[in-house]
Order: structure tokens, then C-alpha cells, then sequence
């Protein structure tokens, strides 16, 4: 007999998120495990944090004697990242949208064309993250409506199948997948 779960008492519900954490690649990885800074982002507008996933898309093969197909492939929808960051300082501009920053003159310039550039998004619940272990970032800066609104970073990117090892230590085999929940989170910490 097959097994039947009432998933009530169980259930997680991830609302209110407690902090949305990025961390960048350097460049340098020999993995999907990013070696660059850490920003936890504060001033993300509400409502504003999605991963969502775009529609499966699929292509039939038609039968000639019916409607019915043959075979139906479905190649799965990319997912993307997104969040409304109201805090254009220049350490964000610099890190998220590849702008550069002038000591001198005390002026960051946006950058004059796309330059790839990964990071790994925590959407953080209290001991819990959903986690986006590898996104191409296509953030961009957005200065308008400035008397009711605030200008702002639109954080976003499209999740990439990052290679992690699961299990034990001795057993571990490696996966790949554009994102994961965990269920033990621990914030990053700096040294």
C-alpha cells in the first residue's frame, strides 16, 4: 500500500524574509562556491524578492494518423532572480551593476557595456535560505519618479546549474541544480 502524508503539520511557509545576502565570484573558483564579498542587502523595497521560473516550453512529435503526438520534450524554464534595492551607494553600484569607481575624483561611472559577472543570492528566513548558488547578474540602475519613489537597484539575473556536493564526507556524489532550500542557514561572516 502506498503511503499517505498529511503535510499540515509540517508545512514551511517562507514569508517576511529576515535578510536577502549576495555573495560574489571572484573569478578565481575552481567550483560553484563563490570566493568574493558578501552584501546584506537592507533597503530591498517590499514585495519586490522573486525567483520564479519561466513556462516549460514543448515541442511535439505529430503523429500523421491522429492528434495525438508521439512524444512530447519539455525543456525546462530558466528561473530568475529579482529584487528592487533602494541604495545606490557606490560599494553596491560597483559589486551588483559593474560600475567604476574614480578615488580621485570621488565619481562611479556606469559601465559602457554588459560584462558578465556571477554572484550567489540567500533569500534568508530566520535558520532557513532559499539559495541561488550561482546567478549571471543583469542588474541595472534606475533613477526615476524621484519625488515619490527613491532610485534603485534592479537586482537581477538568471539562475545557472551550479555543480555542489551533497552527502557525507566519503560518500558524496555532485549535483547540479539552479537552486535549493536550506534548512540550516548560517549568515556569512567576514575574515
Amino acid at each position: 500500500m502506498a503511503k499517505v502524508t498529511n503535510t499540515g503539520a509540517g508545512a514551511l511557509k517562507l514569508v517576511k524574509p529576515d535578510a536577502i545576502v549576495v555573495t560574489l565570484f571572484a573569478g578565481t573558483e575552481a567550483d560553484d562556491i563563490p570566493k568574493g564579498d558578501s552584501y546584506v542587502l537592507d533597503d530591498v523595497i517590499r514585495d519586490t524578492t522573486s525567483i520564479a521560473q519561466d513556462d516549460n516550453s514543448t515541442s511535439d512529435v505529430e503523429r500523421e494518423t491522429s492528434d495525438t503526438p508521439i512524444l512530447s520534450i519539455v525543456t525546462s524554464g530558466k528561473y530568475q532572480l529579482a529584487a528592487e534595492v533602494a541604495d545606490t551607494q557606490k560599494d553596491l553600484l560597483v559589486a551588483l551593476c559593474d560600475f567604476t569607481y574614480d578615488e580621485t575624483t570621488k565619481k562611479v561611472y556606469a559601465p559602457a557595456a554588459y560584462k558578465a559577472k556571477y554572484a550567489k543570492v540567500d533569500i534568508v528566513f530566520g535558520t532557513k535560505a532559499v539559495v541561488v548558488p550561482k546567478v549571471q547578474l543583469n542588474s541595472k540602475v534606475t533613477m526615476e519618479s524621484l519625488n515619490t519613489s527613491v532610485g534603485k537597484i534592479a537586482l537581477a539575473g538568471t539562475a545557472q546549474l551550479a555543480s555542489l556536493k551533497i552527502g557525507a564526507s566519503g560518500t558524496q556524489k555532485t549535483i547540479k541544480t539552479p537552486y535549493y532550500l536550506d534548512e540550516d542557514y548560517t549568515m556569512p561572516t567576514g575574515g
